[in-house]
């Protein structure tokens, strides 16, 4: 069996493609993740869990996220699921579990899954083309985190990213 490697910008803007076209910003992470019949529940996790994702046999998938935490980082938590969820899907899994912790490691985004996940939640919800268009028009990061829901800080990570810092 071949494996195709995955290319986390390219698989989130065929989600955008097929589930977002057209719509205003921002991205609504918990509405494509109910378009792809994912089911999404904010929960108290504890405070060293930002999220979890969850496939058990004969049920649709689940994503949980913080309660605790701010609109803007249970809208990336969503998002980084979804990664996380299309990963399993191109593996061909039907059950799965995943459980993202807040802690040293995890903020490091060392392992690949963790930076697929992040890097597709960051192009769900920052579009580079719509990126690019804004910052030509003179907005900078603080606007554009809010017109894209996102933290200042993952606006900036973006805006490195696409080289346009």
């Amino acid at each position: 069996m071949t494996t195709t490697t995955l290319n986390p910008d390219r698989e989130a803007e065929q989600i955008l493609r097929n589930a977002w076209d057209g719509r205003p910003l921002p991205v609504d992470p918990i509405q494509i993740a109910r378009q792809l019949g994912i089911q999404v529940y904010t929960a108290g996790l504890g405070e060293g869990i930002a999220g979890m994702l969850r496939k058990r046999q004969g049920l649709d998938p689940e994503i949980f996220v913080n309660g605790s935490d701010s609109l803007n980082r249970q809208r990336f938590t969503v998002a980084h699921e979804l990664g996380h969820y299309v990963k399993h899907v191109a593996a061909g899994e039907e059950n799965w579990e995943h459980v993202d912790y807040r802690d040293a490691l995890s903020g490091q985004g060392t392992s690949s899954d963790e930076v697929f996940a992040n890097q597709f939640a960051a192009s769900l919800l920052m579009p580079k083309d719509e990126v690019i268009r804004l910052r030509r028009l003179g907005y900078g990061p603080a606007a554009l985190a809010l017109e894209f829901g996102v933290s200042e800080e993952a606006m900036n990570f973006r805006l490195a990213n696409l080289k346009l810092a």
